[in-house]
Protein backbone atom coordinates (compact mmCIF):
# COMPACT_ATOMS: atom_id res chain seq x y z
CA UNK A 1 0.00 0.00 0.00
CA UNK A 2 1.14 3.59 -1.27
CA UNK A 3 2.28 5.57 2.27
CA UNK A 4 2.09 8.72 0.18
CA UNK A 5 0.42 9.21 -3.61
CA UNK A 6 2.15 12.46 -5.42
CA UNK A 7 0.65 13.58 -8.23
CA UNK A 8 1.65 16.59 -10.32
CA UNK A 9 2.67 18.49 -7.11
CA UNK A 10 3.63 22.61 -7.83
CA UNK A 11 4.65 24.93 -5.74
CA UNK A 12 5.69 28.80 -5.62
CA UNK A 13 6.69 30.89 -2.75
CA UNK A 14 5.12 34.34 -2.72
CA UNK A 15 6.72 37.35 -5.08
CA UNK A 16 9.27 34.74 -6.26
CA UNK A 17 9.52 34.90 -9.91
CA UNK A 18 10.15 30.83 -10.66
CA UNK A 19 8.40 27.83 -9.20
CA UNK A 20 9.74 25.60 -6.32
CA UNK A 21 8.40 22.80 -7.50
CA UNK A 22 6.80 21.48 -10.84
CA UNK A 23 5.18 18.32 -11.63
CA UNK A 24 6.51 16.29 -8.75
CA UNK A 25 4.87 12.97 -9.15
CA UNK A 26 5.84 9.56 -7.28
CA UNK A 27 4.60 7.32 -4.47
CA UNK A 28 6.32 6.05 -1.40
CA UNK A 29 5.05 2.70 -0.36
CA UNK A 30 4.65 1.43 3.26
CA UNK A 31 8.22 1.18 4.83
CA UNK A 32 10.00 2.54 2.41
CA UNK A 33 13.36 4.10 3.13
CA UNK A 34 13.64 7.31 0.88
CA UNK A 35 16.65 9.65 -0.17
CA UNK A 36 15.51 12.68 -1.44
CA UNK A 37 18.69 14.37 -2.92
CA UNK A 38 19.63 17.17 -5.41
CA UNK A 39 21.38 20.40 -5.57
CA UNK A 40 20.85 23.46 -3.46
CA UNK A 41 17.78 24.46 -3.92
CA UNK A 42 16.16 22.18 -6.05
CA UNK A 43 12.95 22.30 -3.20
CA UNK A 44 14.08 19.21 -1.44
CA UNK A 45 13.01 21.08 1.69
CA UNK A 46 9.96 22.62 0.02
CA UNK A 47 8.46 19.19 -0.52
CA UNK A 48 9.17 17.45 2.80
CA UNK A 49 7.22 20.03 4.81
CA UNK A 50 4.37 19.65 2.05
CA UNK A 51 4.23 16.22 3.11
CA UNK A 52 3.04 17.35 7.08
CA UNK A 53 0.38 19.81 7.05
CA UNK A 54 1.50 21.66 10.16
CA UNK A 55 4.67 22.93 8.38
CA UNK A 56 3.20 23.21 4.96
CA UNK A 57 4.91 26.40 3.43
CA UNK A 58 2.70 29.69 2.43
CA UNK A 59 2.32 30.00 -1.50
CA UNK A 60 0.76 28.52 -4.48
CA UNK A 61 -0.08 25.24 -4.29
CA UNK A 62 -0.44 22.59 -7.07
CA UNK A 63 -1.70 18.97 -7.43
CA UNK A 64 -2.32 16.59 -4.68
CA UNK A 65 -1.15 14.42 -2.13
CA UNK A 66 -2.50 11.43 -1.11
CA UNK A 67 -1.85 9.92 2.44
CA UNK A 68 -2.93 6.46 3.04
CA UNK A 69 -5.35 6.82 0.21
CA UNK A 70 -7.18 10.16 1.38
CA UNK A 71 -6.50 13.64 0.59
CA UNK A 72 -3.28 14.72 2.78
CA UNK A 73 -5.34 18.42 3.69
CA UNK A 74 -8.32 15.98 4.47
CA UNK A 75 -6.89 14.12 7.15
CA UNK A 76 -7.77 15.08 10.67
CA UNK A 77 -4.99 17.38 12.22
CA UNK A 78 -3.93 14.75 15.35
CA UNK A 79 -3.81 12.11 12.97
CA UNK A 80 -1.13 14.14 11.08
CA UNK A 81 0.30 15.37 14.41
CA UNK A 82 0.72 11.26 15.26
CA UNK A 83 1.43 9.21 12.44
CA UNK A 84 3.80 11.86 10.44
CA UNK A 85 7.04 12.57 12.43
CA UNK A 86 9.38 15.51 11.06
CA UNK A 87 12.98 16.32 11.88
CA UNK A 88 15.15 19.70 11.27
CA UNK A 89 18.55 20.24 10.07
CA UNK A 90 19.24 22.38 13.14
CA UNK A 91 18.70 20.52 16.58
CA UNK A 92 18.18 23.69 18.69
CA UNK A 93 14.97 24.80 16.37
CA UNK A 94 13.26 21.72 17.87
CA UNK A 95 13.60 22.19 21.32
CA UNK A 96 11.33 23.75 23.31
CA UNK A 97 12.31 22.49 26.95
CA UNK A 98 15.11 22.72 29.39
CA UNK A 99 15.84 18.64 30.48
CA UNK A 100 15.59 16.40 28.41
CA UNK A 101 12.82 14.45 30.55
CA UNK A 102 10.49 17.57 30.01
CA UNK A 103 11.36 17.35 26.22
CA UNK A 104 10.44 14.07 25.67
CA UNK A 105 7.17 14.54 27.18
CA UNK A 106 6.18 17.58 25.82
CA UNK A 107 4.21 16.30 23.03
CA UNK A 108 2.47 13.14 24.77
CA UNK A 109 1.26 15.85 27.60
CA UNK A 110 0.09 18.79 25.02
CA UNK A 111 -2.40 15.64 23.03
CA UNK A 112 -3.17 14.72 26.76
CA UNK A 113 -1.88 11.53 26.92
CA UNK A 114 -3.38 9.72 30.40
CA UNK A 115 -0.08 9.89 32.52
CA UNK A 116 0.53 6.33 32.83
CA UNK A 117 0.54 6.06 28.65
CA UNK A 118 3.49 8.67 28.86
CA UNK A 119 5.34 6.56 31.81
CA UNK A 120 5.08 3.48 29.56
CA UNK A 121 6.14 5.17 26.30
CA UNK A 122 8.58 7.12 28.13
CA UNK A 123 10.17 4.20 29.12
CA UNK A 124 10.35 2.15 25.99
CA UNK A 125 12.25 5.33 24.18
CA UNK A 126 14.48 5.73 26.62
CA UNK A 127 15.83 2.25 26.64
CA UNK A 128 15.54 1.90 23.22
CA UNK A 129 17.48 4.83 22.49
CA UNK A 130 20.22 4.27 25.25
CA UNK A 131 19.55 7.57 27.14
CA UNK A 132 18.88 6.15 30.60
CA UNK A 133 21.96 8.60 32.03
CA UNK A 134 20.23 11.61 29.81
CA UNK A 135 16.63 12.01 31.52
CA UNK A 136 17.55 14.76 34.45
CA UNK A 137 20.19 16.72 31.86
CA UNK A 138 19.67 19.60 30.81
CA UNK A 139 19.19 19.77 26.86
CA UNK A 140 22.18 22.97 27.16
CA UNK A 141 24.25 20.19 28.11
CA UNK A 142 24.26 18.12 25.29
CA UNK A 143 26.46 18.09 22.39
CA UNK A 144 24.84 18.37 18.92
CA UNK A 145 24.11 15.07 17.91
CA UNK A 146 22.93 14.18 21.61
CA UNK A 147 20.18 16.56 20.93
CA UNK A 148 19.57 15.68 17.52
CA UNK A 149 18.81 12.00 19.26
CA UNK A 150 16.04 13.67 21.81
CA UNK A 151 14.71 15.45 18.60
CA UNK A 152 13.68 11.70 17.25
CA UNK A 153 13.15 9.97 20.73
CA UNK A 154 10.68 13.06 21.02
CA UNK A 155 8.90 12.26 17.65
CA UNK A 156 8.96 8.49 17.97
CA UNK A 157 7.91 8.76 21.66
CA UNK A 158 4.16 9.56 19.46
CA UNK A 159 4.94 6.17 17.69
CA UNK A 160 4.55 8.01 13.99
CA UNK A 161 4.16 5.71 10.70
CA UNK A 162 6.61 8.04 9.04
CA UNK A 163 9.53 10.16 9.50
CA UNK A 164 10.13 13.16 7.73
CA UNK A 165 13.85 14.68 7.98
CA UNK A 166 15.57 17.08 6.36
CA UNK A 167 19.28 16.97 6.77
CA UNK A 168 18.99 16.08 9.96
CA UNK A 169 23.25 14.90 9.91
CA UNK A 170 24.58 18.53 9.09
CA UNK A 171 25.19 19.71 12.01
CA UNK A 172 26.94 16.67 13.31
CA UNK A 173 30.40 15.31 13.10
CA UNK A 174 30.75 12.00 11.27
CA UNK A 175 30.71 9.89 14.51
CA UNK A 176 27.56 11.22 15.14
CA UNK A 177 26.01 11.01 11.76
CA UNK A 178 26.96 7.60 11.64
CA UNK A 179 24.94 6.46 14.56
CA UNK A 180 22.19 8.44 14.11
CA UNK A 181 21.98 7.16 10.22
CA UNK A 182 22.09 3.92 11.85
CA UNK A 183 19.51 4.83 14.29
CA UNK A 184 17.36 5.16 11.61
CA UNK A 185 18.09 1.73 10.04
CA UNK A 186 16.53 0.53 13.04
CA UNK A 187 13.43 2.04 13.06
CA UNK A 188 12.66 1.41 9.58
CA UNK A 189 13.98 -2.42 9.56
CA UNK A 190 12.59 -3.37 13.05
CA UNK A 191 9.06 -0.84 13.58
CA UNK A 192 9.00 -0.90 9.49
CA UNK A 193 8.35 3.16 9.86
CA UNK A 194 8.32 4.63 6.41
CA UNK A 195 11.45 7.38 6.59
CA UNK A 196 11.78 9.76 3.71
CA UNK A 197 15.24 12.11 4.46
CA UNK A 198 17.09 14.83 2.32
CA UNK A 199 20.44 14.16 2.77
CA UNK A 200 24.35 15.19 1.94
CA UNK A 201 25.96 12.48 3.25
CA UNK A 202 25.52 10.23 0.27
CA UNK A 203 27.61 7.67 0.50
CA UNK A 204 26.38 6.37 4.41
CA UNK A 205 22.32 6.50 2.99
CA UNK A 206 22.42 5.00 -0.16
CA UNK A 207 22.99 1.15 1.49
CA UNK A 208 19.70 2.08 3.44
CA UNK A 209 17.75 3.50 0.88
CA UNK A 210 14.87 1.22 -1.03
CA UNK A 211 14.10 4.62 -3.24
CA UNK A 212 16.17 7.46 -4.46
CA UNK A 213 14.19 10.54 -5.85
CA UNK A 214 16.37 13.57 -7.05
CA UNK A 215 15.46 16.40 -7.89
CA UNK A 216 16.83 19.28 -9.60
CA UNK A 217 15.46 22.94 -10.12
CA UNK A 218 12.31 22.22 -8.80
CA UNK A 219 12.04 19.22 -11.34
CA UNK A 220 12.06 15.19 -10.78
CA UNK A 221 15.27 14.56 -12.27
CA UNK A 222 15.20 10.38 -11.02
CA UNK A 223 13.30 7.79 -9.30
CA UNK A 224 13.61 4.46 -8.33
CA UNK A 225 16.00 1.87 -6.41
CA UNK A 226 19.43 3.40 -5.67
CA UNK A 227 21.19 1.54 -9.12
CA UNK A 228 18.22 1.78 -11.25
CA UNK A 229 18.79 5.30 -11.02
CA UNK A 230 22.33 5.29 -11.06
CA UNK A 231 22.06 3.05 -13.97
CA UNK A 232 20.14 6.11 -15.68
CA UNK A 233 22.29 8.72 -14.77
CA UNK A 234 25.03 7.16 -16.02
CA UNK A 235 23.69 5.91 -19.36
CA UNK A 236 22.16 9.26 -19.96
CA UNK A 237 25.39 11.19 -19.71
CA UNK A 238 24.56 12.98 -16.70
CA UNK A 239 28.01 14.26 -15.65
CA UNK A 240 26.82 17.20 -13.70
CA UNK A 241 24.84 14.72 -11.22
CA UNK A 242 27.58 11.95 -10.92
CA UNK A 243 29.21 13.30 -7.83
CA UNK A 244 25.55 12.37 -6.42
CA UNK A 245 26.89 8.50 -6.94
CA UNK A 246 28.79 6.85 -4.37
CA UNK A 247 32.63 6.59 -5.45
CA UNK A 248 32.73 2.72 -5.99
CA UNK A 249 29.54 2.69 -8.22
CA UNK A 250 30.83 5.29 -10.39
CA UNK A 251 34.50 3.65 -10.09
CA UNK A 252 32.48 0.44 -11.36
CA UNK A 253 30.76 1.99 -14.15
CA UNK A 254 33.75 3.44 -15.17
CA UNK A 255 35.41 0.40 -15.25
CA UNK A 256 33.01 -2.56 -16.41
CA UNK A 257 31.38 -2.83 -20.30
CA UNK A 258 28.09 -2.12 -20.89
CA UNK A 259 27.42 -5.49 -20.65
CA UNK A 260 29.27 -6.48 -17.38
CA UNK A 261 26.90 -3.59 -16.18
CA UNK A 262 23.85 -6.44 -15.46
CA UNK A 263 25.52 -7.50 -12.69
CA UNK A 264 24.72 -5.57 -9.30
CA UNK A 265 26.02 -2.01 -9.25
CA UNK A 266 28.24 -2.04 -5.75
CA UNK A 267 27.14 0.83 -3.01
CA UNK A 268 29.40 -0.35 0.06
CA UNK A 269 32.94 -0.80 0.27
CA UNK A 270 32.47 -4.97 1.27
CA UNK A 271 30.63 -5.18 -2.12
CA UNK A 272 33.27 -2.98 -4.06
CA UNK A 273 36.11 -4.82 -2.36
CA UNK A 274 34.62 -8.41 -3.81
CA UNK A 275 33.96 -6.95 -7.03
CA UNK A 276 37.80 -5.75 -7.17
CA UNK A 277 38.88 -8.40 -5.99
CA UNK A 278 37.23 -10.89 -8.28
CA UNK A 279 38.17 -8.97 -11.49
CA UNK A 280 41.78 -8.80 -10.69
CA UNK A 281 42.23 -11.98 -9.34
CA UNK A 282 43.95 -11.04 -6.59
CA UNK A 283 46.98 -8.82 -8.26
CA UNK A 284 48.51 -5.83 -7.47
CA UNK A 285 49.16 -2.78 -9.20
CA UNK A 286 51.74 -0.22 -8.33
CA UNK A 287 52.41 2.38 -9.96
CA UNK A 288 54.46 6.08 -8.66
CA UNK A 289 51.83 8.74 -8.33
CA UNK A 290 53.27 11.84 -9.27
CA UNK A 291 52.71 14.81 -6.60
CA UNK A 292 50.39 17.36 -6.24
CA UNK A 293 52.50 19.78 -5.03
CA UNK A 294 56.27 20.25 -4.23
CA UNK A 295 57.33 19.81 -0.77
CA UNK A 296 56.72 22.71 1.05
CA UNK A 297 59.64 25.02 2.11
CA UNK A 298 60.70 25.17 5.50
CA UNK A 299 60.37 28.59 5.92
CA UNK A 300 56.81 28.48 7.64
CA UNK A 301 54.02 31.69 6.91
CA UNK A 302 52.32 30.51 9.62
CA UNK A 303 54.13 28.75 13.10
CA UNK A 304 53.05 27.68 16.30
CA UNK A 305 55.58 26.60 18.70
CA UNK A 306 55.00 24.83 22.20
CA UNK A 307 51.66 25.73 22.54
CA UNK A 308 49.42 25.54 25.94
CA UNK A 309 45.91 26.48 26.21
CA UNK A 310 43.00 25.79 28.62
CA UNK A 311 39.88 27.59 29.25
CA UNK A 312 39.71 27.38 32.87
CA UNK A 313 42.44 27.04 35.68
CA UNK A 314 42.04 23.64 36.97
CA UNK A 315 40.54 22.50 33.56
CA UNK A 316 42.43 20.08 31.29
CA UNK A 317 45.05 21.27 28.54
CA UNK A 318 43.15 21.36 24.88
CA UNK A 319 46.20 22.24 23.16
CA UNK A 320 50.06 20.97 24.98
CA UNK A 321 53.34 21.58 23.52
CA UNK A 322 51.44 22.02 20.09
CA UNK A 323 53.82 22.87 16.85
CA UNK A 324 53.46 22.95 13.60
CA UNK A 325 54.30 24.94 10.52
CA UNK A 326 52.22 25.84 7.00
CA UNK A 327 54.45 27.35 4.30
CA UNK A 328 53.02 29.67 1.73
CA UNK A 329 50.81 28.72 -1.05
CA UNK A 330 50.12 25.74 0.40
CA UNK A 331 46.61 23.84 1.57
CA UNK A 332 46.38 22.18 4.73
CA UNK A 333 43.71 20.02 5.87
CA UNK A 334 43.64 19.14 9.95
CA UNK A 335 41.76 16.22 10.97
CA UNK A 336 41.20 15.14 14.74
CA UNK A 337 38.23 14.45 16.33
CA UNK A 338 35.33 15.85 17.91
CA UNK A 339 36.72 17.97 21.19
CA UNK A 340 40.04 17.50 20.27
CA UNK A 341 40.73 21.10 20.02
CA UNK A 342 41.00 22.01 16.45
CA UNK A 343 38.51 25.04 16.51
CA UNK A 344 39.97 25.99 19.80
CA UNK A 345 43.15 25.86 17.80
CA UNK A 346 42.10 27.92 15.12
CA UNK A 347 40.42 30.86 17.63
CA UNK A 348 44.27 31.06 18.72
CA UNK A 349 45.76 31.58 15.68
CA UNK A 350 43.28 34.18 14.54
CA UNK A 351 43.26 35.69 18.49
CA UNK A 352 39.70 35.38 19.13
CA UNK A 353 41.22 33.20 22.08
CA UNK A 354 44.70 33.67 23.76
CA UNK A 355 47.28 30.31 24.46
CA UNK A 356 48.68 30.40 27.94
CA UNK A 357 52.20 29.91 26.77
CA UNK A 358 53.73 28.96 23.38
CA UNK A 359 54.12 31.24 19.89
CA UNK A 360 52.17 31.85 17.00
CA UNK A 361 54.65 33.38 14.72
CA UNK A 362 53.16 35.07 11.08
CA UNK A 363 55.44 36.13 8.53
CA UNK A 364 58.14 35.93 10.92
CA UNK A 365 56.11 38.38 13.71
CA UNK A 366 55.37 37.16 16.80
CA UNK A 367 51.23 37.68 16.49
CA UNK A 368 51.44 38.65 20.34
CA UNK A 369 53.02 42.14 18.90
CA UNK A 370 50.02 42.40 16.21
CA UNK A 371 46.76 44.47 16.90
CA UNK A 372 43.54 42.57 16.21
CA UNK A 373 43.10 45.11 13.17
CA UNK A 374 45.85 44.16 11.45
CA UNK A 375 45.76 40.41 12.45
CA UNK A 376 42.16 40.20 11.07
CA UNK A 377 43.29 41.36 7.97
CA UNK A 378 46.45 39.24 7.55
CA UNK A 379 44.64 36.11 8.36
CA UNK A 380 40.63 35.62 7.07
CA UNK A 381 38.91 33.33 9.02
CA UNK A 382 35.53 32.04 8.67
CA UNK A 383 33.81 29.93 11.74
CA UNK A 384 31.52 26.67 11.21
CA UNK A 385 28.40 28.96 11.34
CA UNK A 386 28.55 31.86 8.41
CA UNK A 387 25.56 33.58 10.17
CA UNK A 388 27.71 34.50 13.03
CA UNK A 389 28.81 37.20 10.56
CA UNK A 390 25.57 39.06 10.06
CA UNK A 391 24.37 42.13 11.54
CA UNK A 392 22.75 43.95 8.45
CA UNK A 393 19.39 43.72 6.42
CA UNK A 394 21.32 42.82 2.78
CA UNK A 395 24.28 40.76 1.90
CA UNK A 396 25.33 44.16 0.24
CA UNK A 397 25.19 46.27 3.15
CA UNK A 398 27.28 43.76 4.70
CA UNK A 399 29.70 43.74 2.36
CA UNK A 400 30.21 47.27 1.90
CA UNK A 401 30.12 47.67 5.52
CA UNK A 402 33.62 45.72 5.27
CA UNK A 403 34.85 47.49 2.75
CA UNK A 404 34.27 50.52 4.84
CA UNK A 405 36.25 49.35 7.57
CA UNK A 406 39.66 47.95 5.29
CA UNK A 407 39.30 50.64 2.97
CA UNK A 408 43.14 51.03 2.76
CA UNK A 409 43.34 47.30 1.89
CA UNK A 410 41.06 46.95 -0.97
CA UNK A 411 38.56 49.40 -3.55
CA UNK A 412 34.72 48.89 -4.31
CA UNK A 413 36.20 48.19 -7.77
CA UNK A 414 38.18 44.93 -6.18
CA UNK A 415 34.77 44.01 -4.37
CA UNK A 416 32.94 43.99 -7.47
CA UNK A 417 35.84 41.63 -8.94
CA UNK A 418 34.86 39.63 -6.11
CA UNK A 419 31.09 39.77 -6.21
CA UNK A 420 31.64 38.44 -9.85
CA UNK A 421 34.31 35.69 -9.13
CA UNK A 422 31.93 34.28 -6.27
CA UNK A 423 28.62 34.65 -8.40
CA UNK A 424 26.65 36.26 -5.54
CA UNK A 425 25.37 39.51 -7.35
CA UNK A 426 21.89 38.16 -7.65
CA UNK A 427 21.85 37.80 -3.61
CA UNK A 428 23.30 41.44 -2.92
CA UNK A 429 19.77 42.59 -1.88
CA UNK A 430 18.68 39.87 -0.32
CA UNK A 431 18.63 39.06 3.35
CA UNK A 432 21.62 37.16 4.75
CA UNK A 433 19.15 34.85 6.30
CA UNK A 434 17.12 34.34 3.73
CA UNK A 435 20.09 32.71 1.41
CA UNK A 436 21.16 29.05 1.34
CA UNK A 437 23.86 27.81 3.08
CA UNK A 438 26.01 27.70 0.27
CA UNK A 439 25.25 31.08 -0.61
CA UNK A 440 26.25 32.33 2.72
CA UNK A 441 29.27 30.38 2.98
CA UNK A 442 30.49 32.12 -0.20
CA UNK A 443 29.34 35.89 1.28
CA UNK A 444 31.60 35.37 4.31
CA UNK A 445 34.27 33.79 2.17
CA UNK A 446 34.22 37.33 0.69
CA UNK A 447 34.12 39.26 3.84
CA UNK A 448 37.23 37.49 4.97
CA UNK A 449 38.75 38.51 1.46
CA UNK A 450 38.34 42.03 1.44
CA UNK A 451 41.24 42.96 3.53
CA UNK A 452 43.50 40.91 0.65
CA UNK A 453 44.87 38.46 3.46
CA UNK A 454 47.65 36.41 3.12
CA UNK A 455 45.58 33.08 4.40
CA UNK A 456 42.69 31.92 4.86
CA UNK A 457 41.38 30.00 7.91
CA UNK A 458 38.39 27.49 7.43
CA UNK A 459 36.40 25.95 10.13
CA UNK A 460 34.50 23.05 8.34
CA UNK A 461 34.07 24.42 5.47
CA UNK A 462 32.46 21.54 3.74
CA UNK A 463 29.71 21.02 6.59
CA UNK A 464 26.08 20.58 4.99
CA UNK A 465 27.01 21.24 1.46
CA UNK A 466 25.85 19.17 -1.73
CA UNK A 467 28.46 17.64 -3.55
CA UNK A 468 27.85 20.29 -6.23
CA UNK A 469 28.32 23.29 -3.31
CA UNK A 470 31.36 21.37 -2.41
CA UNK A 471 32.49 21.27 -6.14
CA UNK A 472 32.00 25.09 -6.27
CA UNK A 473 33.95 25.83 -3.23
CA UNK A 474 37.16 23.97 -4.40
CA UNK A 475 37.17 25.43 -7.32
CA UNK A 476 36.83 29.20 -5.74
CA UNK A 477 39.97 28.09 -2.95
CA UNK A 478 41.81 26.86 -6.00
CA UNK A 479 41.20 29.93 -7.48
CA UNK A 480 42.31 31.75 -4.35
CA UNK A 481 45.73 29.27 -3.87
CA UNK A 482 46.37 30.48 -7.93
CA UNK A 483 46.34 34.22 -6.66
CA UNK A 484 49.07 33.01 -3.93
CA UNK A 485 46.81 32.69 -0.57
CA UNK A 486 47.34 30.02 1.44
CA UNK A 487 44.55 27.95 2.18
CA UNK A 488 44.49 26.09 6.04
CA UNK A 489 40.98 24.75 6.73
CA UNK A 490 40.22 21.63 9.61
CA UNK A 491 37.52 19.56 8.60
CA UNK A 492 36.26 15.47 8.89
CA UNK A 493 35.59 15.90 5.26
CA UNK A 494 38.18 13.34 4.16
CA UNK A 495 37.26 12.91 0.33
CA UNK A 496 37.30 16.52 -0.06
CA UNK A 497 40.76 16.57 1.28
CA UNK A 498 42.09 13.93 -0.51
CA UNK A 499 41.19 15.83 -4.08
CA UNK A 500 42.66 19.19 -2.86
CA UNK A 501 44.83 19.04 -0.10
CA UNK A 502 48.41 19.47 -0.34
CA UNK A 503 49.27 18.50 3.45
CA UNK A 504 47.36 16.88 6.04
CA UNK A 505 47.57 16.52 9.96
CA UNK A 506 46.11 15.31 12.82
CA UNK A 507 45.15 16.92 15.85
CA UNK A 508 45.60 14.25 19.02
CA UNK A 509 46.24 14.45 22.82
CA UNK A 510 47.18 18.09 22.42
CA UNK A 511 49.35 17.66 19.81
CA UNK A 512 49.74 18.45 15.83
CA UNK A 513 50.80 14.96 14.64
CA UNK A 514 51.40 12.92 11.27
CA UNK A 515 51.67 15.55 9.41
CA UNK A 516 52.28 14.10 5.61
CA UNK A 517 51.78 15.19 2.26
CA UNK A 518 47.95 14.26 1.64
CA UNK A 519 48.41 11.47 -0.84
CA UNK A 520 50.78 9.93 1.87
CA UNK A 521 48.43 11.10 5.07
CA UNK A 522 45.46 9.14 3.28
CA UNK A 523 47.16 5.69 2.38
CA UNK A 524 48.83 5.18 6.41
CA UNK A 525 45.86 5.49 7.95
CA UNK A 526 43.01 3.06 8.60
CA UNK A 527 40.11 5.14 9.28
CA UNK A 528 41.09 8.56 8.08
CA UNK A 529 41.41 7.83 4.68
CA UNK A 530 39.10 7.45 1.09
CA UNK A 531 35.93 4.85 0.40
CA UNK A 532 38.04 4.46 -2.58
CA UNK A 533 41.56 2.92 -0.45
CA UNK A 534 39.61 0.85 1.74
CA UNK A 535 37.72 -0.52 -1.62
CA UNK A 536 40.99 -0.80 -4.00
CA UNK A 537 43.75 -0.70 -1.87
CA UNK A 538 44.70 -4.21 -2.02
CA UNK A 539 45.17 -3.91 -5.68
CA UNK A 540 45.77 0.03 -6.34
CA UNK A 541 47.91 0.35 -3.00
CA UNK A 542 48.99 4.19 -4.17
CA UNK A 543 45.27 4.88 -5.16
CA UNK A 544 43.47 7.64 -3.16
CA UNK A 545 40.65 9.04 -5.19
CA UNK A 546 38.29 7.49 -8.02
CA UNK A 547 40.50 9.28 -10.53
CA UNK A 548 43.50 7.42 -9.40
CA UNK A 549 42.30 4.13 -10.34
CA UNK A 550 40.94 5.09 -13.15
CA UNK A 551 44.08 6.80 -14.51
CA UNK A 552 45.81 3.65 -13.89
CA UNK A 553 43.08 1.00 -15.28
CA UNK A 554 43.68 3.17 -18.58
CA UNK A 555 47.16 2.54 -18.54
CA UNK A 556 47.14 -1.25 -17.90
CA UNK A 557 44.29 -2.86 -18.74
CA UNK A 558 44.30 -5.72 -20.54
CA UNK A 559 41.73 -7.91 -23.14
CA UNK A 560 41.17 -10.22 -20.14
CA UNK A 561 40.43 -7.67 -17.57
Amino acid sequence: MAHYQIKNVGFSYPDFPHKALENIHFEVEEGAFVLLCGPSGSGKTTLLRKLKPEVKPEGEHEGEIYYNGCLLDKVDEITTIEEIGMVFQDPDNQIVMNTVWQELTFAMENLGYPMEQIQRRLGEIVHFFGMEDWLSRSVHELSGGQKQMMNLASVMALRPKVLLLDEPTAQLDPIAAKEFLQLLARINEELSVTIIISEHRLEEIYPLASMVVMLDAGRLKYSGSPVNVFKEIWNQGDERLHTYMPSISRLFLSMEHEQEQEHNIPLTVKEGKKWIRDKYHGRTISFVQPKRDPDPSSHYLLECKDLYFQYEKDSSLILKKLSFGISKGEFFVLFGGNGSGKSTLLKNIVGALKPQSGKIIFEGRSLKKVSAQERSEKIGYVAQNPALYFTRETVGEQLYERLKKVKDKASEEELEKMIELFEIKDILEKHPFDISGGQQQKVVLVLALIANPEMIVLDEPTKGLDPLSKIKLAALLIKLREMGKTIFIVSHDIEFAAQYATRCGMLFNGMVQSIEPTDQFLKNNFFYTTIIHRTVGNVFPMAITLEDVVEQWELTKEPSI
